[in-house]
């Protein structure tokens, strides 16, 4: 929390000293604190060296974070903006290490440019198709993504306008300072929508060290294709098809060679404005079943209404972990289930927006 405290207060000085030296704000530009808190009792299975354990959970729904925005109108249609993200846990007060995003951006009738950490062209075209929108009990996040590359930092991104329903995204992210690719990250993705029908897709490429042999830098290619199809009574059917080929790494605990495919067959349902309910399955199939393996996983979700801001939750995952492999696929990314662990878990909570 001294982190995230002390951003905090540079932010509102930068804003207290272009206020002192300029006079009045310009019209048109504006100041935003909001965030959100999520915070659910939660039971796993089968996570880790525990069999079971209960306990609270932050973020199941919706990462806990604050977030501070701002832009300012430069004129002719143009804007800048900017938007910073520090997570916290939200059951201790405690801050993370990793920040959500921290990104600066222009935008204006010729498109959108950013710059710093932020989510890759393929997180856009598959957040859309994942039913829970990447929940932490997502099996898209959970086994779709596994170790592949959803957020990164020291990144450039162009957001194309749209053309008769399409636009264009192109990404590159510099990676390690110095000359070396590692850390190297190139996207590009295309996408369609005109209601009712939404078309994306996105190709990656990324290059990461070898954890093994540092001084060697392994490569990974990435391809994502997703659809979305909403109906007039509120029920949206998703469907996301993935290929990965090549090394991936989440340096410095765990690097492995895997190749294969994975597909989510998925349907939200907005009953009535306060009463919606989700549901997710992932088949993912790996072509050698020796680090990863072929797994299946499900995510159910109902969400309550409180109001605009505020919902009540309850949510189910699970994944059958169909080999022996040495890193299976878990069902949140707070715990780590072992080898030959079929996680699951059930999330009792409540999140506010604010």
């Amino acid at each position: 929390m001294k982190k995230m405290g002390a951003a905090a207060a540079l932010l509102l000085m930068a804003g207290g000293a272009h206020a002192g030296s300029w006079g009045e704000e310009p019209e048109g530009s504006s100041l935003t604190l909001s965030g959100t808190i999520d915070l659910s009792l939660q039971y796993l299975k089968n996570s880790g060296e525990d069999v079971s354990n209960t306990d609270m959970a932050s973020g199941v729904m919706s990462a806990s974070r604050l977030e501070f925005s701002g832009s300012e109108d430069l004129g002719g249609g143009n804007r800048a903006y900017f938007t910073f993200q520090p997570q916290f846990d939200a059951s201790t007060g405690e801050g993370k290490d990793t920040y959500r995003h921290s990104y600066l951006g222009l935008k204006g009738g010729w498109g959108d440019l950013t710059l710093g950490r932020q989510d890759t062209p393929s997180s856009f075209v598959t957040g859309y198709a994942d039913p829970s929108y990447g929940s932490e009990y997502s099996v898209m996040n959970n086994m779709q993504f596994f170790y592949a590359p959803y957020r990164v930092s020291n990144a450039i991104q162009y957001h194309s306008p749209d053309f008769s329903g399409f636009s264009g995204r192109l990404m590159y992210a510099f990676g390690e300072q110095g000359g070396t690719k590692a850390g190297h990250f190139m996207s590009a993705a295309l996408e369609y929508y005109s209601h009712p029908l939404y078309i994306g897709f996105a190709s990656e490429h990324a290059y990461n060290r070898d954890i093994d042999h540092p001084d060697d830098l392994r490569g990974s290619q990435d391809n994502y294709l997703s659809v979305v199809y909403g109906f007039d009574n509120g029920v949206e059917p998703t469907f996301m098809f993935h290929t990965y080929d090549g090394y991936y790494a989440y340096a410095p605990y765990v690097g492995f060679d895997a190749s294969g495919w994975d597909v989510q067959f998925g349907v939200r349902w907005d009953i009535d404005g306060r009463n919606r309910v989700h549901a997710s399955y992932v088949h993912r199939h790996d072509d050698d079943n020796t680090d990863v393996g072929t797994a299946n996983g499900v995510t159910l979700g109902y969400l309550y209404g409180l109001s605009k801001r505020t919902d009540l939750y309850v949510n189910y995952s699970y994944v059958r972990n169909g080999e022996n492999v040495g890193v299976p696929y878990p069902v949140t990314w707070s715990t780590t289930p072992q080898q030959g662990q079929s996680p699951s878990a059930v999330a009792v909570g409540m999140r506010h927006k604010f």
